[in-house]
């Protein structure tokens, strides 16, 4: 049997930029830096937890009064002669590609205490400060959470925007410093339901009870060790976090390098498996005119969603879906696999409501209805085409549309 520890030690290995790269980097960052007033770095770089990829992205954020002055950004940007390009969110930031490294120019309102802010970015040194305290006193702490990281990026369960619902980076430092290790954490999140890590509460109950109930819809509550009131995991959906279970029991039983691999999307694998099932393939092409990122990721797979359901309503069987957006452009894919039913039974009217029945008949058609069980149903026919053409019209209302292509 493989031995996990070598696994995970091979591993981070891979993953670890070396001092080398690391220092390059703090430098490039402390040349921003020094051209802007109130800034500081952040995110992973401050705090030690950067996994190697393709395109680093290094958070500066720069420290303003009020939520007023935060707009003074762009004039600070421009004084300093920074080529930016603009990224709208609930408060525009901005971006500095250089050298193959994406600088995010990050405006935040100096607060002195977490509930005092008004937006989750400005908390963000305060997470930094504590990440950076906990691993000085637990070095190890530091590869436990790129382990973590790449794992969850490598299983698309990564990354808090709206269209993955997955786990930011902070949530994953912070589960990583609660349960010790990366292995323990894969081991045990299944079993919890909320997580105090500086005991805030005196029981789980009490933190249901006192959080917002909007902030108590994710598997799992992580009480924020900045802020008691705030879930660290609230962006977490349930189906990102049953995949994720899976992908760590697999992981658990056989430990390989391969499954910290992210695995590309085979539209032939997919297409294949809809003939063995003996179902339709889907392709749907989705676009939005909303700016690129979480903002059109998030309208697509909304729509992507509502699709899913519509076919639902009509009792067509979704076997599989696969939602493919690359977190740029305004364009993206979806993959289903449907069990087609041309005829579908509505209704079910209580035969003893004579209203009802009348209406239902009047609608249907007296001809068409029949009684099975005390109940009045009819009988309806399906195209599975119109009905994508149909959903088609409802995705302007939704700032998307698609191009469908079946098989």
């Amino acid at each position: 049997m493989v031995n996990i520890n070598s696994v995970l030690k091979e591993e981070l290995e891979k993953i670890s930029l070396s001092k080398e790269e690391v220092a390059g980097l703090n430098k490039q960052a402390a040349e921003v830096v020094g051209k802007l007033p109130n800034a500081q770095l952040g995110g992973s770089l401050a705090k030690g937890t950067l996994v190697r990829k393709d395109e680093q992205d290094v958070d500066i954020f720069v420290v303003f009064k009020s939520e007023k002055d935060t707009r003074k950004l762009k004039g600070v940007l421009k004084k300093a002669k920074l080529k930016v390009r603009v990224r709208h969110g609930s408060r525009d930031y901005f971006q500095i590609v250089k050298s193959g490294v994406i600088f995010e120019i990050i405006p935040v309102v100096a607060v002195s205490k977490p509930g005092a802010a008004e937006n989750v970015t400005d908390v963000s040194l305060m997470h930094v400060g504590y990440v950076k305290k906990k691993i000085r006193k637990d070095k190890k702490l530091a590869g436990e959470i790129k382990l973590a990281k790449a794992f969850c990026y490598a299983c698309d369960c990564y990354g808090a925007e709206s269209y993955i619902k997955g786990f930011s980076g902070y949530a994953l430092e912070i589960l990583i410093i609660y349960f010790g290790s990366f292995a323990k954490f894969l081991k045990n999140i299944g079993n919890k339901k909320v997580i105090d890590p500086e005991k805030y509460f005196k029981s789980e109950q009490e933190v249901l009870q006192e959080l917002n109930a909007s902030k108590l819809q994710s598997p799992v509550v992580v009480v924020d060790p900045t802020y008691k009131y705030r879930n660290v995991l609230a962006g977490l959906g349930d189906e990102t976090f049953e995949k994720f279970l899976i992908y760590a029991k697999k992981f658990l039983k056989a430990p390989s390098l391969k499954k910290f691999e992210k695995k590309v999307f085979d539209v032939s694998v997919f297409e294949k498996s809809a003939k063995k099932k003996k179902a339709r393939f889907l392709e749907l092409n989705i676009s939005t005119d909303r700016q690129e990122g979480d903002i059109a990721g998030t309208k697509m797979k909304k729509f992507f969603g509502f699709i899913c359901k519509q076919l639902k309503k009509k009792q067509q069987e979704v076997l599989s879906k696969e939602f493919i957006y690359s977190g740029s452009g305004q364009e993206a894919r979806g993959y289903l696999i449907v069990k087609e039913k041309k005829i579908i039974e509505v209704g079910g009217v209580p035969a003893s409501r004579a209203e009802a029945v009348k209406e239902f008949k009047k609608v249907r058609g007296v001809r068409n209805c029949f009684v099975r069980g005390g109940k009045v149903y009819t009988k309806e026919k399906v195209d599975l085409d119109k009905l994508l053409k149909k959903v088609n019209l409802m995705g302007g209302e939704m700032g998307a549309s698609l191009l469908i292509s079946t098989n």
